[in-house]
């Protein structure tokens, strides 16, 4: 299997398929409305919406550094609008995703050795470590739907 075929099974895993770790992302937020997405069950938390837009936000920078843009950093608060629809956010996600695939998929092994256009690391330790900070605010929505006592 070739590095780039590798990364793609591991961004389907981690999104929507089978992930090993439990829940993929885009199965744990299936069936939360937006009153539910936008509650702050735990104090000093982010909500799930806010989780979201966050992760969407990281996943469209990565996308697009992946096809050789240079894109400075993000943040949540710069991207976060909390008068938009939740069914957007959850559209902008799968949108981000499949940017995000798309940009890898063109990728040739020599590629990802490449830097990170404006950045000090290589584009295949960029996109593992969006991989990675998916599953770790998945794990976070996971935590947020136990505490607001929806089943994970």
């Amino acid at each position: 299997m070739r590095s780039t075929e590798h990364l793609l099974d591991q961004l389907d895993r981690a999104f929507g398929g089978d992930a090993w770790h439990g829940p993929a992302l885009r199965k744990l937020i299936d069936g939360i409305d937006e009153p539910q997405a936008k509650q702050h069950p735990v104090a000093g938390a982010h909500s799930i919406f806010e989780l979201v837009v966050h992760i969407t936000t990281w996943i469209d920078v990565v996308a697009r550094r992946a096809g050789g843009e240079i894109v400075e950093g993000a943040s949540l608060k710069e991207n976060f609008d909390p008068k938009t629809p939740w069914q957007h956010v959850v559209k902008e996600l799968e949108r981000a995703e499949s940017r995000l695939c798309d940009s890898v998929a063109r990728l040739s092994s020599d590629d990802l050795e490449k830097l990170v256009p404006g950045e000090p690391r290589k584009i295949e330790s960029e996109i593992l470590g969006i991989l990675q900070h998916n599953v770790y605010h998945a794990g976070q929505i996971a935590l947020l739907k136990r505490a607001l006592g929806l089943t994970p």
